[in-house]
């Protein structure tokens, strides 16, 4: 997905470059709908991570998404319309982003099939929320020729679908809601659940970059008005968005984490299955509070993907007008009504 991505922004830039500097008369270089737009997105948004997910285990893209954990991002946005073709946005997002093992299930062992992949993160029963507000700039292509404001019967202009890139700068904190027993929440990142505050590796960064793919469609309701519907699915550079990566601790450690941080490392004895007849698949501590070695060094999260989450945005934004228009009679220029007005000969 990073590839799709990147190869998306390296086309919205080389667009974006011809259109601004080179092209022929009558081609991208046109300014010909040019002009500036404000607008707002809102939707729903989706964790694509370790945790959670769809009844199969670390299935990537969209096969992963976990409905029950949907929860919703908005965003602010201005953006600059080059021509008919090519725009550039700058975006600010917030979003809300959930996922819990809980959501997921599966068929356990000694049962006929089983056990089954999605079992695996039943069993280990994590979960993390995180707010995200990012800063981001996108390119947009318009698949057709478009113009942000013009409206009327027999416009081919007043809509089109379009695909674009960027890159986000955002700033994330996973927690635990409800704590423990119902209590207030608790910060996973300073805890050190993979063993960052005792030399197993180092604390994450909560400021993080992405690469964002953008596909939508975008329709004029009046001269002033568009609405539209896009899906941005964004590729991170961090797998610490749930605050799970690599694998659990050695459990001869565990007593060098704090005491919160020892009940959430692992809590696979306290959700749906906490039989310590599971305990060779990960289990370290049993119900009796006594320690079982053979979890040792086993597989908390798959540290060889990165994290990824998605937003599908309802979007609607309001023309500011067009830069190749002034007054009505303009010499050598279209005005509001679309007509071109010679300069007078004296």
């Amino acid at each position: 997905m990073k590839k799709i991505v990147f190869s998306l922004l390296i086309i919205a830039i080389a667009f974006t470059a011809y259109s601004k500097g080179g092209g022929r008369r009558g081609s991208l270089a046109d300014a010909e709908g040019a002009g500036h737009d404000i607008g707002v997105t809102v939707g729903p948004a989706w964790a694509l991570t370790d945790l959670g997910g769809a009844k199969k285990i670390g299935s990537p893209f969209l096969r992963d998404i976990d409905f029950p954990a949907t929860r919703v991002g908005v965003s602010v946005f201005y953006r600059y319309n080059i021509n008919k073709f090519i725009a550039v946005r700058a975006n600010i997002m917030w979003a809300m982003l959930r996922a819990e093992d809980a959501d997921t299930d599966g068929t356990p062992p000694n049962i006929p099939g089983g056990p089954s992949d999605s079992w695996y993160r039943a069993r280990r029963n994590l979960s993390f929320k995180t707010h995200v507000v990012e800063f981001q700039v996108m390119a947009e292509l318009n698949l057709k020729k478009y113009q942000h404001d013009v409206y009327g019967k027999g416009e081919k202009d007043r809509w089109a679908p379009y695909i674009g890139a960027g890159l986000g700068f955002f700033y994330f904190n996973p927690y635990i809601g409800g704590g423990l027993d119902g209590g207030s929440k608790i910060k996973l990142k300073p805890l050190g659940t993979e063993g960052q505050n005792i030399g197993y590796k180092k604390p994450y960064s909560n400021f993080q970059f992405d690469l964002m793919a953008v596909l939508g469609v975008k329709f004029n309701v009046s001269q002033r008005v568009s609405i539209g519907i896009e899906g941005v699915y964004h590729q991170t550079f961090t797998d610490y968005l749930d605050d799970v990566s690599g694998n659990y601790i050695n459990a001869s450690d565990i007593s060098l984490l704090s005491p919160t941080a020892q009940a959430l490392q692992n809590r696979s004895n306290t959700g749906p299955y906490p039989s310590p007849t599971f305990n060779f698949v990960e289990g370290q501590f049993k119900p009796d509070g006594s320690l079982n070695l053979t979890g040792i060094g086993q597989q908390r999260g798959d540290k060889k993907d990165n994290d990824q989450f998605l937003n599908l945005n309802i979007t609607v934004s309001i023309s500011l007008g067009s830069l190749n228009r002034t007054n009505f009679g303009s010499c050598g220029r279209k005005n509001p009504y679309h007509h071109k007005f010679n300069c007078p000969k004296w």
